[in-house]
């Protein structure tokens, strides 16, 4: 076998030798060698072959693909294969299409050779492209056509390697996707792009160039025009000779002072190199200039190929040559020269985030720690020049407070000119919007929208006024791509549903071009609120065409995603430790298996994944790729059918008093069934399941509702199911909503198939927000504090993410026990990581039922809050942070750590018996107080809003309503979230509209400013 091997392997060299138009591809994979050799050997002489051998070359070109970027792909699927590359952004639209021809062309009205010589084409175009992107070399090349005894010499050498050919293929199949760092897939997959478009002729460079000048703004001079610089705001000479004998292909004038220089380059030059020679003749072109010349050397430098545009601006602290998609318009030039000279300290928008928001930290004391990290960390990647940051904040810790928070201060600090906000759905952008107009800017209370206008972008573009200007990904699309326009209602969808519902959705990349009403200098800034992957993978050219820095916020940031990125994942927040600071609540998972005429069988516990089986969490971010491309073509997804869902459902209700035994009321059953979300297949099957849900639980139509993103009440539906106790149980079939509007939900049953990982993280995060005691209970009946998020999987979609301790049983006597058998085990010293990080959790349950006096007593205990603990105890078990910790002190700073975690609980009794009393009596209200002191606390705060109504007034007697209702929510949760308005007793009085509709839009934004700052 070893000798058989070695003899082809021999063989292969000849037959790279006798093709002309493949054997290039040798040192890549020989198997492409082969493939295309057969296509052009057969091509006239037996058509059909050549075919297929084309095909084949189009598959294996597929899997190799996969190989080198780690995209993992299905097996025996080539349509699927070329979604999924698509997706992740490796191929562009002409390499899809050609792709496409091998897999399905069917020759049309071409005959049988025509059909071999077309699909024979597509294998070279492919080829070069696959040599291009590997190797950088963008020289031309032409198919050779071979004389007829050499394409018989070239089938002879064919046939011989052929006879080999099951097992040469069988090899490559085994080979596993490689695992590549998210910086280098990003390369890989920039080189593949970049290889897909065709070199120009070097005569039609400077031709191309001047094209795309014209096209933002800039007139061009002809010969004997020189003297006309102040004919139009930005000019471009063309060719002028410079000091010392050199000469510029162009210089760029604004106002008639020269700026700027641009020099064209035969493609395949290295534009890095072209722009070092650009500088030296910048300074060049100042020297005993005709013409007025702004700044010595000149700042602006552009060097292009035609096809790439590197820019330079030297006005930079540190310049670093970027890559940009077009000319920046001349007013954008003209804007750069008055900042630059009204502060020569910093000039530019990148100098003055280094010069000046490092030294600001006015307003941090609003943010959450996560949040002033993730702020921090954000501007210090912008200061030293990165042009793309990735944050990863758990859903509900408050990321988009983070992004306009951020805004604010690249707005008001660093003198951003206009900042774009992305989202996948048009709910998302009402929701950012209403957010970034409340915003109180912290150096004086006014609203944000006041100073900075926040505009929507729509079709017809932007207003000049705007500074902010919020578009879902949709919009986006139709403007710079010609995708048809949002209104066909996609913008109510999240694209992570569109992604789920659609076995063979439309993969094509996206191509962009040139729009005037929103060029590429539109924007200094760019923050993507939590998108899906789509975005830096097939759309990633609606990224790539502005040139200005990316801010991602993502909950679960995919391979894909952090590709887009170059890995650089700036700040992260987890999940975990969102649980143990007590933004997010922890979560349980149980499975309903439902065999044949059998009872189903409820409450099997998933498996954990384990501390210790766990790997680091950058690692599983990067292997966190859509598992769409195992399911494509399989149709839609399963779901529970109609016969079993009254036996689901029976058993899920049946389940409720176990899973919820504090809330069970004397005469036996719940109080009220807990607010629960069921995750249905389309429309039909939601209108199934709720009449199910309604004959199971005998309530009428009230109880339980479908919600669906196109439903014309959509919005109003949700908010009734946030704000009223009667609507308990939501049939939804997507995302439905932003995650911080559900934050009263407890329950999600599932009742069909979820094909991705992130999608499943995105449902959990809808239910882990954290709710205060006096809002669950106003809407849940019985309700003391929300713990947990209990999940009912009937359909297997927990096997994308176990928890990483399953605990089903934190509350009552069987939780008391729990908790108290792990204390005397890391009491005697013999606590397992697995127990240690079920500790952690077990505590992390508690806190939000803690009252202040047990918070208090429980620091003066253990020296640090609870949260604090259960944080210790993670981090005690945490892979990423053990690394760094072995990295930097060995084996016993990791010892050291998890003893030091343990420590306030093993040695002190008193403190572990009052974390036991916490399972022996009621949870009481969140921010309680008793006795004197909160009879003093409330006189005060009864003082200062009389003041503030007697200072502000007069109110009539609907606005003093809303005055004293906002006054007693502050009273107890010491801070107002907007978000408030539509829960109840706000709820009752129309919500958010009711509120404004009371005081005018104007003036409820500043009094609920005033009122919030009289009141603290």
């Amino acid at each position: 076998m070893a000798q058989e091997s070695s003899e082809l392997e021999s063989r292969f060299p000849d037959l790279a030798l006798a093709s002309a138009n493949f054997g290039f591809l040798l040192p890549y994979e020989p198997l492409l060698v082969l493939h295309g050799a057969a296509c052009e050997a057969r091509a006239s002489t037996a058509p059909a072959d050549s075919v297929a051998a084309a095909r084949q070359f189009g598959e294996v070109l597929a899997v190799k693909l996969g190989q080198l970027t780690g995209v993992r792909l299905p097996v025996g699927d080539q349509p699927a294969r070329l979604q999924t590359l698509a997706r992740a952004g490796v191929l562009t639209a002409q390499v899809l299409a050609a792709f496409k021809d091998l897999h399905g062309f069917d020759g049309g009205e071409l005959d049988e050779e025509e059909t071999a010589a077309h699909l024979l084409d597509c294998c070279f175009t492919l080829a070069v492209w696959f040599f291009r992107a590997l190797t950088g070399d963008a020289e031309p090349m032409a198919f050779v056509h071979a004389e007829a005894s050499d394409l018989r010499v070239l089938a002879q050498q064919v046939a011989v390697l052929e006879a080999a050919l099951p097992r040469l293929r069988r090899e490559f199949d085994r080979i596993a996707p490689a695992s590549l760092p998210a910086a280098e897939r990003e390369q890989l997959i920039v080189s593949a792009r970049d290889a897909s478009y065709e070199p120009l002729r070097e005569a039609d460079i400077a031709s191309e160039v001047q094209r795309r000048l014209a096209k933002a703004g800039w007139d061009v001079l002809g010969a004997g025009e020189e003297d006309e610089l102040n004919r139009s705001l930005g000019c471009v000479l063309v060719g002028p000779r410079l000091a010392g004998g050199h000469r510029a292909d162009m210089l760029l004038t604004v106002g008639g002072q020269v700026v700027g220089i641009i020099e064209c380059k035969r493609d395949g030059t290295d534009l890095t190199d072209a722009m070092e020679q650009a500088g030296a003749l910048a300074e060049a072109a100042t020297g005993s200039s005709p013409w007025p010349v702004w700044r010595s050397p000149l700042p602006y430098r552009y060097v292009s190929d035609g096809r790439r545009l590197l820019f330079c601006d030297a006005n930079e602290p540190e310049p670093h040559p970027r890559l940009v998609s077009g000319f920046h318009q001349p007013r954008t030039l003209a804007r750069w020269q008055r900042e630059a000279e009204t502060d020569g300290a910093a000039p530019t928008y990148r100098a003055r985030q280094a010069a000046y928001l490092q030294r600001q930290d006015e307003g941090f004391d609003q943010l959450r720690i996560a949040q002033r990290g993730a702020v921090r960390a954000i501007e210090q990647a912008l200061a030293v020049g990165q042009r793309r940051a990735l944050v990863q904040m758990a859903t509900g810790s408050g990321a988009s407070f983070t992004g306009v928070f951020t805004a604010y201060r690249q707005l008001h600090y660093a003198r951003a000119g206009r900042i774009l906000f992305v989202t996948d759905r048009k709910l998302a952008v009402h929701q950012l919007i209403a957010q970034l107009r409340q915003f109180s800017m912290p150096d004086g209370g006014r609203p944000l929208d006041d100073v900075y206008h926040v505009q929507e972008l729509t079709a017809h573009g932007l207003a000049p006024s705007a500074s902010v200007a919020v578009a879902t990904v949709q919009r986006l699309s139709a403007m710079l791509a010609g995708t048809p326009a949002p209104e066909d209602g996609s913008e109510s969808v999240a694209a992570y549903e569109t992604a789920e519902r659609q076995a063979h959705s439309d993969a094509t990349p996206l191509e962009v071009s040139y729009c005037e009403a929103l060029p590429p200098d539109a924007f200094d800034l760019i923050i993507v609120d939590d998108c899906h992957r789509a975005l830096y993978g097939q759309r990633r050219a609606l990224l790539e065409y502005f040139d200005a820095p990316v801010v991602g916020f993502s909950a679960t940031p995919t391979a894909t995603v952090l590709g887009f990125f170059k890995g650089n994942l700036v700040e992260s927040y987890s999940y975990e430790q969102a649980v143990a600071d007590g933004v997010a609540v922890d979560y349980s998972v149980y499975q309903i298996q439902v065999d044949g005429d059998r009872q189903p069988a409820f409450a099997t516990p998933v498996d954990a994944v384990g501390v210790q089986a766990r790997s680091s969490r950058r690692a599983r971010y990067e292997d966190l790729d859509e598992e769409l491309a195992f399911t494509v073509g399989q149709g839609p997804a399963r779901a529970v059918p109609s016969e079993r869902l009254v036996k689901v459902v029976t058993a899920f209700r049946n389940a409720l008093p176990t899973l919820f035994p504090d809330r069970m009321q004397h005469g036996g059953g719940l109080l009220a069934v807990p607010k629960t979300v069921v995750l249905a297949q389309d429309g039909l099957h939601a209108d199934e399941v709720v009449e199910r849900v309604r004959d199971v639980f005998g309530a009428g139509d009230v109880f339980c509702r479908r919600i669906t993103p196109r439903d014309a009440y959509a919005a109003e539906l949700l908010r009734e199911f946030r704000t009223t106790p009667q609507f308990r149980i939501a049939v939804v079939t997507d995302l439905i909503s932003g995650n911080s509007d559900m934050r009263v939900m407890e329950c999600l049953l599932i009742l069909r198939e979820v094909r991705s990982a992130a999608y499943y993280e995105q449902l959990l995060a809808m239910g882990t927000q954290t709710i205060s005691s006096a809002e669950l209970r106003a809407v849940t009946p019985g309700a003391d504090a929300k713990a947990q998020l209990v999940v009912v999987d009937a359909a297997g979609a927990s096997r994308h993410l176990q928890p990483l301790v399953n605990v089903t049983d934190a509350s009552g006597q069987r939780g008391r026990a729990a908790l108290e058998r792990l204390l005397h085990r890391a009491t005697d010293g013999r606590a397992t990581p697995q127990e240690t990080a079920e500790l952690a959790v077990r505590l992390a349950r508690l806190i939000p039922a803690l009252s202040d006096a047990d918070g208090a007593e429980i620091r003066k205990l253990a020296g640090r809050p609870l949260q604090e603990l259960v944080t210790r105890l993670l981090d005690s078990v945490d892979s990423d942070h053990l690394a760094s910790l072995r990295r930097a002190g060995g084996k016993r700073a990791v010892e050291d750590v998890r003893r030091e975690a343990l420590y306030p609980l093993t040695e002190d009794l008193q403190l572990q018996e009052v974390l036991l009393d916490l399972y022996d009596r009621p949870a009481p209200a969140r921010g309680t107080t008793s006795g004197s002191r909160g009879r003093r606390q409330d006189k005060t705060a009864g003082r200062r809003l009389a003041e503030f109504v007697e200072r502000s007034g007069p109110f009539n007697s609907a606005q003093l309503w809303w005055i004293e209702k906002i006054a007693d929510v502050v009273a107890t949760e010491t801070r107002f979230d907007p978000a408030y308005l539509d829960s109840i007793p706000f709820s009752a009085r129309g919500g958010t509209d009711g509120f404004l509709d009371a005081f005018g839009p104007d003036a409820a934004i500043r009094l609920l400013d005033e009122l919030r700052r009289a009141l603290a």
